[in-house]
């Protein structure tokens, strides 16, 4: 009875995470001076399966707080918030919906002299994709 009673709960609470509506992350507490080589415009170029795309990462102030842009690749611009530092690179967290489910990203970018590499880690890690980038 406990073991049909576990898969019970393990099917109830898999319908409410596919149904939940997704939840943004909060705004970005990160002071702008604190990310401030990373500010401007980058074009990154990630590693796929399926070859290379380019995606374009806006690191901005707005109102002494640090906020970001990221185009291009999948699922169109997408405004990020959740930004914070480790150590020497800035992680920029955020959400994609894939076929109607909300997916965990982060993208972790530290500098590289003139250029700035990056890891982006897709759904709690289980598949990430390495690149760099450049300055616009």
């Amino acid at each position: 009875m406990t073991k049909r009673l576990s898969v019970t709960a393990v099917v109830v609470l898999g319908v409410m995470l596919m149904v939940s509506p997704v939840v943004t992350g909060q705004a970005s507490s990160l002071d702008s001076s604190e990310a401030s080589a990373f500010m401007g415009t980058w074009v990154l170029t990630m590693e796929t399966p399926r070859g290379a795309n380019e995606q374009t990462v806006v690191i901005r102030d707005e109102a002494g707080e640090v906020a970001a842009t990221l185009g291009g690749g999948r699922g169109g611009q997408i405004d990020i918030s959740d930004i914070a530092r480790d150590g020497e690179s800035l992680v920029l967290a955020f959400e994609r919906n894939f076929q109607g489910n909300a997916i965990d990203i982060v993208l972790t970018l530290r500098l590289d002299g003139e250029a700035i590499n990056a890891t982006q880690d897709i759904a709690g890690g289980q598949f990430s994709m390495t690149g760099s980038g450049k300055r616009q």
